[in-house]
């Protein structure tokens, strides 16, 4: 086996995960691509309230433009407590 490929492939820890392109979204497209998730109201107020909902860092601002990477939005929802 090759060991720079294992290094690549074997992430530092849970949050350094390999990210392409087709990770990132732009922020509007979520309801959209996940209606099963979020409707178009949900996700405006989640992306309002992201600092306090446990979302933002699955955000990312290029421009003005926010973008979000579906990756680390999943692992933010994973790691959200149930209540």
């Amino acid at each position: 086996m090759n060991t720079a490929t294992n290094q690549s492939a074997v992430p530092a820890n849970a949050w350094q995960v390999n990210i392409t392109l087709d990770d990132i979204i732009p922020s509007g497209d979520v309801p959209k691509k996940y209606p099963h998730l979020y409707t178009e109201k949900s996700w405006k107020w989640a992306v309002l309230q992201r600092k306090h909902n446990g979302l933002s860092m699955a955000f990312r601002k290029i421009g003005k433009t926010l973008f979000v990477n579906t990756r680390v939005l999943a692992e933010c929802i994973d790691s959200q407590i149930d209540t």
